[in-house]
C-alpha cells in the first residue's frame, strides 16, 4: 500500500489542501492549522520548525536514517542544544523538580513532541504508535503542569482527546508501508 504524503509550500500558510484527509477528518478544530496561535501545535516557531524538517524528512528520498519516534529527542539535543525531557506519569511534587532542574525544557520537550505527532499525521495520515504515546504523554504533563501552575494555554485538553481517539496508526498499514517513503 502506497501513502501519498501531503507537503505545504514552504513561505505559505498552513493549508488543507496540502493536509493529509486523515488529519482533516479528525483534527477539525481551526487551531490546528493556525501559524499565529501560539498554543497550537505549529503557530509558534519550533512547531513550525518541526512541520518543515518532518516535510523535508519525507520528501528526501535519499535519507533513510531518522527515527520518528526518537525524532523529539532529536530536535531538542541536536537541534535546539537542550536537554530533552521526556514525559511520563510523574507526580505533582515531580513535575516541580523537573522544572526546578530543566525549566523551559519540560514544557519545550512536550511542545516538540506534540508537534511531532501531530506533524506526522499532517503530513502522512498516519503516526507512530511510539510517537503518539509519548505525545500522549506530554499532553498530560501538560494539563497537569497547567492546573499546577493555574494557567491555561489553550488547547492541551483537545489536542489530547483527538489524539487519544485517533486511531490510523503504521500498524494498520505494515508491512507494506516501511518501503522508505510509501510514493515511488
Amino acid at each position: 500500500m502506497a501513502i501519498t504524503m501531503y507537503i505545504d509550500q514552504p513561505e505559505k500558510k498552513l493549508d488543507l489542501e496540502t493536509t493529509h484527509p486523515h488529519f482533516k477528518e479528525h483534527f477539525k478544530a481551526s487551531f490546528y492549522l493556525d501559524k499565529t496561535d501560539v498554543y497550537a501545535p505549529f503557530g509558534y516557531e519550533d512547531g513550525l520548525e518541526v512541520l518543515r524538517r518532518l516535510e523535508e524528512y519525507f520528501s528526501d528520498k535519499s535519507d533513510q536514517g531518522l527515527n520518528l519516534s526518537a525524532f523529539p529527542k532529536y530536535m531538542m539535543e541536536t537541534v535546539k542544544k537542550s536537554t530533552y525531557v521526556p514525559a511520563k506519569d510523574d507526580g505533582e511534587e515531580r513535575l516541580k523538580q523537573l522544572l526546578a532542574e530543566f525549566g523551559d525544557a519540560v514544557r519545550e520537550s512536550d511542545r516538540i513532541t506534540v508537534s511531532a505527532a501531530l506533524a506526522q499525521i499532517k503530513i502522512s495520515g498516519y503516526v507512530l504508535p511510539a510517537l503518539r504515546d509519548a505525545a500522549l504523554e506530554s499532553l498530560h504533563r501538560k494539563i497537569e503542569l497547567n492546573r499546577i501552575e493555574q494557567t491555561d494555554t489553550g488547547h492541551a485538553d483537545s489536542m489530547f482527546y483527538d489524539l487519544l481517539t485517533f486511531t490510523k496508526d503504521y500498524t494498520s498499514v505494515l508491512p507494506d508501508m516501511w518501503c522508505r517513503h510509501c510514493t515511488e
